[in-house]
């Protein structure tokens, strides 16, 4: 008891250090006496996070217009081959010809672009670009500008410019008079198109609206002189009637609508190509009643921010705030503080993990899922309650106090053992004791694994339980042994593993450890039973000499997923392989005695081994318990051995005799596998062929497939 109440206080000293490390440490990053590791972790993770939640659902009525690289890229040749069909005394055919004249456009695209569109019933067009000079085509901007005088937005752009030594102040670039004659930073269709990042640089939070003053104090002013400035984003969304936003002059954490191309943008050339305009807009109708944002897009125009899913081009980044403020999408943020109660009770909560729990794997397994427990409750809360609580400090602190006390514990075991070791060693073994003590970890690990996709061999030997019961015991397990060493210094040699010995039978596999590729690992696999069976060739001619009985061996090869891990229990562990396709090479094995082949090979091996081998396909069999059926494939040879004529002639009539049994004329089917039996005779395969046909023509099946059912595992 005294023990236990020392391990106690030791645990709950280690917790109170974490709490004061981890909490000293985001005390200090607020305050800006250190670093930024903490908050960089801690950002790193709402962005994951951000990335992985659930996304605010576009709306119907927003539409991206891009200006891409095929749009800027029109051409005079396109002109007269691409839109050749274009009337070049049209709008349309005046708006191409402008956009093949070259970058920048003359303005008076943008003009015909806003008639198109709003003649269609867009509500608005927003252009998500900036006109600060005058330029060619300002005439008709400017009047498309006052037709539509309450219909089209905009851009403008603040920037901290220069006004001294040492002195810099913002501007606002206004558009040209040419295009705006009252422009002004109140002007109703002039919003400004900033994004501040925070922290890193991503964009995680949008400003609707600013002052001057703030922008040059870094705070909102209490009060406010003068009206401040809209953004294009809070411009955009008042053309759909957003709700009203409160105290728009906060930065707003916003949820994102999706990662790149969430809002897909449309070339913006298609508006005046007839074709497209009637495909893909409908002849203007899925342009009704919408804002529609004209934007650069594509990695040419280098308008991109950085976001927590990667580069966001900006009239997409406009579109994913727009749609926040439509929907109301805003995150909130527990207030500092709360940061340091949940780093306490992260570690009070480790405190009464390892207080409470002795087993040490037992308790990693409860550390790691109270963690995995907090991780999700802080995602749920995002995406359920669009609320930010704090991640990363609360699970480092209780993951070092975890580990602390993990360690201590540990090393208090360990010095315990070493005083018992004498006495083990009285019992049994040393090197059992030192496997014991020194590396637990291989009888003491939880069960679990990986999946994996590995090449399997399955061998047994023939009619071995009757060797057992004629043969004495100490000749068959001489006998055995000899056989066994054999066969695994052929699978060592092809880089396989043995997984376990049943019996008399081998479970080898490739690609749980070390994967070469699937086809690789299944031609070591296959290169290691031809080995095989020529070792127990020589071997069978060794024991003659010695007058010892020969082996015979049967093989099953497949490829397929498995979970490998350490199975088993605290007192026996075992690194072993389980799943279906284990099953399955097992029943492939089992079948070569009814097919009278010592090699049988799965669908799948024989798919990666086919360019490399001739194969016979044996049978179509839906194996015992099985529902799907499955090819089954045996080695004639490899594919560079150039067959004899009889060989190539057994397996030509062998190939129709197959084809004419899938498809029911057994009686036929007889015949060419009779044929068969003039080059190979005596061969159990095709004997068993004939059997079956045989009994399938005494009773025909309602419904033939060409499928076997397998009778037995």
């Amino acid at each position: 008891m005294r023990r236990h109440r020392s391990r106690r206080l030791v645990h709950a000293l280690i917790c109170a250090a974490a709490f004061v490390g981890i909490g000293g440490l985001y005390l200090s990053e607020k305050a800006g006496y250190a670093g930024r590791t903490l908050t960089s972790w801690e950002y790193f993770f709402r962005d994951t996070v951000s990335a992985r939640s659930h996304f605010n659902t576009p709306d119907d009525s927003l539409l991206f217009l891009g200006i891409d690289s095929t749009s800027i890229s029109v051409s005079e040749l396109d002109l007269k081959t691409l839109f050749a069909d274009v009337p070049s005394d049209s709008t349309e055919h005046r708006a191409l010809s402008l956009m093949a004249a070259g970058w920048p456009w003359s303005r008076e695209v943008y003009a015909l672009l806003s008639e198109r569109l709003l003649n269609a019933g867009a509500r608005a067009v927003v252009f998500d670009l900036l006109f600060p000079k005058p330029g060619a085509g300002d005439s008709a901007l400017l009047d498309a500008f006052v037709r539509f005088r309450d219909r089209i937005v905009f851009g403008s752009n603040l920037a901290l410019e220069t006004i001294g030594p040492g002195q810099q102040a913002w501007a606002l670039s206004l558009p040209s008079s040419t295009v705006v004659p009252d422009a002004g930073p109140s002007h109703p269709a002039i919003g400004y198109v900033n994004f501040w990042p925070s922290y890193n640089g991503v964009v995680r939070s949008a400003q609707y609206q600013v002052t001057m003053e703030q922008l040059e104090s870094g705070k909102v002013a209490p009060q406010i002189s003068g009206r401040p400035l809209s953004s294009l984003a809070l411009l955009t969304a008042s053309k759909l009637s957003a709700p009203e936003l409160h105290d728009p002059l906060t930065p707003k954490l916003f949820r994102y609508s999706g990662p790149p191309g969430t809002f897909p943008a449309v070339p913006s050339y298609q508006v005046f190509v007839p074709l497209y305009w009637k495909r893909n807009f409908g002849n203007g109708a899925t342009v009704r009643d919408k804002v529609v944002l004209v934007g650069p897009y594509g990695n040419w125009a280098h308008d991109e921010h950085s976001t927590p899913f990667g580069q966001m081009a900006g009239p997409e980044l406009q579109l994913n705030s727009v749609n926040a403020l439509l929907h109301r999408a805003f995150l909130r943020e527990w207030p500092g503080w709360t940061g340091y109660l949940l780093i306490a009770a992260a570690v009070v909560s480790a405190w009464l993990l390892a207080s409470l729990i002795g087993k040490m794997w037992i308790r990693l397994a409860a550390f790691v899922l109270f963690i995995a427990a907090y991780l999700f409750i802080v995602k749920f809360v995002y995406d359920d309650a669009s609320t930010i609580i704090l991640g990363v400090p609360p699970v480092l602190a209780m993951a070092i106090a975890g580990l602390t006390s993990f360690v201590y514990d540990y090393t208090h075991e360990t010095i315990e053992k070493l005083r018992i070791r004498r006495t083990l060693e009285s019992y049994v073994s040393k090197d059992i004791v030192r496997e014991i003590l020194d590396n637990p970890t291989s009888y003491l690990t939880s069960l679990g694994g990986k999946r994996a996709q590995v090449a399997l061999i399955v061998t047994d030997l023939r009619d071995f339980t009757t060797m057992a019961e004629e043969m004495a015991s100490t000749q068959l397990v001489a006998q055995l042994n000899e056989y066994l060493s054999l066969m695994v210094e052929d699978i060592f040699a092809c880089r396989g593993s043995v997984d376990k010995f049943i019996g008399d039978a081998i479970l080898a596999v490739w690609g749980h450890f070390n994967s070469s590729g699937p086809a690789q690992d299944t031609a070591l696999a296959l290169e290691a039973v031809l080995r095989m069976k020529q070792t127990l060739t020589r071997l069978n001619a060794d024991w003659q000499q010695r007058g010892l009985r020969p082996f015979a061996m049967g093989c099953g090869l497949n490829f397929g997923e498995v979970v490998f891990g350490n199975m088993g229990s605290s007192r026996k562990m075992e690194p072993t392989v389980i799943g279906d396709s284990v099953n399955v090479t097992a029943r492939l094995e089992s079948l070569t005695k009814d097919y009278g082949r010592d090699l049988l090979i799965g669908e799948a091996a024989a798919e990666l081994v086919r360019e490399s081998y001739t194969l016979q396909l044996v049978d179509r069999v839906v194996l015992k318990g099985k529902t799907r059926p499955l090819k089954i494939f045996t080695i004639v040879d490899r594919a560079d051995v150039q067959l004899e004529q009889p060989l190539l002639e057994y397996l030509e009539n062998y190939r129709i005799a197959q084809d004419t049994y899938a498809s029911g004329a057994f009686e036929k089917a007889i015949a060419r596998f009779q044929a068969c039996l003039q080059y190979q005779p005596e061969d159990r395969l095709i004997e068993m062929y004939i059997e079956r046909c045989r009994a399938l023509m005494a009773r025909p099946p309602q419904e033939w497939t060409g499928v076997h059912y397998a009778a037995h595992k």
